[in-house]
């Protein structure tokens, strides 16, 4: 016998981005299809949670049916509304911005932007192409834009004004800029690219280098460029995508080991017989 689509999702399968708990449930809510990829993004439901704007379905429901949400200057009203990395989350009562991020430990972040800031998103250029003579631009948001510059190429970013939608400005995938991962073992870590090593067969390697001095090397999909070293095009979360290792973790909250130098045995004076 046939089966159709599975529509649930059990929270021990959910992506661990989510921070979801153990014991909150059985199933957890299962995103509808979007511009995004199932994980790489969380439902609006759950980020309505997060921000302690409601605790059950009928306060989400209601919330959303009112239309005090937005997200990338558009209305939404779906609970099971993808929202992406870098997508702007708009509350309207309140007048107040997030920026979809991740953290150093590979988990969604909800950083607050300025108003200022939410009027612009980025996009990663997936691919491109001319039909009947017309430029096409495509992005990993599912975005596809014409007549644009022809010297955009593959792996660019596109500021884009959330108002008009329209591409502001762009800027290259190359040596010097400042980029994010957005996948594999350093998820999260902002650094500034030092050199790209392309290769005829495989995946092209991306070395960078964070605020700190460390070096870490990632693939080129899982690269996001974000601005230069002197102008970035959003603001970073606290610790600018720095990830510190156990021992600078234990340092920070314990503080440095301070190694105690042995003591000297005291000489006990013998007395003399007779």
């Amino acid at each position: 016998m046939a089966r159709g689509p599975r529509k649930h999702l059990k929270r021990l399968a959910a992506p661990k981005s989510w921070m979801l708990s153990k014991t909150g449930g059985i199933f957890a809510t299962n995103p509808n299809c979007g511009p995004h990829r199932k994980r790489e993004s969380i439902p609006l439901a759950l980020l309505l949670k997060k921000l302690n704007l409601a605790a059950t379905r009928k306060e989400e429901d209601y919330i959303l049916s009112k239309k005090m949400i937005k997200v990338n200057g558009r209305v939404r009203s779906e609970r099971k509304y993808p929202v992406g990395l870098f997508d702007v989350l708009t509350i309207q009562p309140t007048n107040t911005s997030y920026r979809l991020l991740y953290n150093i430990t590979k988990r969604f972040y909800l950083h607050k932007i300025d108003e200022k800031e939410a009027n612009v998103r980025l996009c990663k250029v997936r691919s491109k192409k001319v039909v009947n003579g017309v430029p096409y631009v495509f992005t990993e948001d599912g975005m596809c834009y014409r007549f644009l510059s022809p010297n955009i190429d593959k792996k660019d970013t596109l500021k884009i004004d959330v108002n008009s939608n329209k591409v502001i400005d762009s800027i290259k995938f190359s040596s010097g800029k400042l980029a994010m991962v957005t996948r594999g073992n350093n998820m999260g870590c902002v650094g500034v690219i030092v050199k790209i090593e392309t290769h005829e067969i495989g995946t092209d390697l991306v070395y960078l280098k964070d605020k700190v001095g460390r070096n870490f090397a990632t693939r080129g999909s899982n690269v996001f460029v974000v601005g230069t070293t002197k102008d970035t095009w959003i603001s970073l979360p606290h610790g600018l995508g720095v990830k510190t290792s156990e021992y600078e973790k234990s340092v920070a909250q314990f503080g440095a080991i301070v190694e105690e130098k042995p003591k000297e045995e005291e000489k006990v004076p013998i007395a003399p017989v007779g």
